[in-house]
């Protein structure tokens, strides 16, 4: 027979002292019909964790571009803009969770990871381990079980510990002056998306070519500059519909599009659905054609 010995002040380097992170949801997503994308927004109250347990699809996560598959864990650090678009597949889950009070030693609040290290990273020998945390937090939460709120909150805090030491047993990437680049070229769009933008006004306050311009920012972010701004645009226009009452014209205006048959048309390609048709999904959980 062997015994491990914990010791009882290794805590402390985890989580900051005094606090805990609290579990604010859990989510599954499940099935063909589970695959709306959700185009680029962010999140100033909360750090939100991400699980692909089965299926694929493209995510764009501070600018950055990833290919996700079966097993791979996403970040989503506190007022970081994310792009998700999930392959629409008969397989697809994906469990997802939003955390408050997550404080790290080192870290700011809600941030899982510092802002210069990648924002996926596969699960390897832990999927199961993770699979079967997010599956038992969604049963006791949704099952409303004796108890399930502080079970849910203890298998939080180890499934935080269990990604973050993933993240911590692998290098930190160096940033490359393509990766800076990519970013200023973000940077600068996000600070006047609502606006239209020019290629060569990008390049002229960058002071750089148009065609490497555009080439290192496809390469970084998976999106030409032109289908970054829309795409911000159309991810805050989602945001407005599901939390606030304005209307389709309204928000149509309110996130820099004059037309609104071309705004309709546009939400429509990304989204899959118009704009009224989102909002009701989401505040019914149906679609209706």
């Amino acid at each position: 027979m062997q015994i491990y010995c914990l010791n009882p002040q290794s805590s402390s380097r985890f989580f900051e002292q005094g606090t805990r992170p609290k579990l604010a949801f859990v989510c599954k997503a499940e099935g063909m019909e589970a695959a709306i994308p959700r185009v680029m927004h962010q999140h100033d109250d909360r750090f939100e964790l991400m699980f692909i347990a089965e299926g694929s699809g493209i995510y764009n996560i501070d600018g950055r571009g990833y290919h996700v598959k079966r097993g791979d864990i996403l970040l989503f650090n506190h007022g970081i803009l994310h792009d998700e678009n999930p392959h629409a597949s008969d397989d697809l889950l994906i469990f997802s969770c939003g955390v408050e009070q997550l404080k790290f030693d080192g870290l700011p609040l809600n941030f899982l990871t510092a802002r210069s290290q990648v924002a996926v990273m596969p699960s390897g020998e832990a999927y199961a381990e993770i699979c079967g945390m997010f599956g038992q937090m969604w049963q006791h939460v949704s099952s409303r079980s004796v108890y399930g709120e502080e079970i849910s909150q203890a298998l939080l805090s180890a499934l935080l510990l269990l990604c973050r030491s993933i993240w911590v047993a692998n290098k930190q990437e160096k940033e490359t002056s393509e990766s800076l680049l990519g970013q200023r070229i973000k940077d600068y769009i996000d600070s006047r998306y609502k606006s239209d933008i020019a290629l060569k006004s990008i390049t002229a306050a960058l002071n750089m070519n148009q065609f490497y311009l555009a080439h290192v920012f496809k390469a970084y972010s998976g999106y030409s500059p032109k289908q970054y701004q829309t795409r911000r645009r159309i991810g805050e226009a989602q945001t407005l519909l599901l939390s606030t009452d304005l209307g389709v014209t309204e928000v149509a205006n309110a996130v820099g599009y004059d037309n609104v048959n071309n705004f309709h048309r546009i939400f429509h390609n990304l989204v899959g659905i118009p704009p009224a048709r989102y909002k009701k999904f989401w505040l019914t959980g149906q679609i209706k054609s």
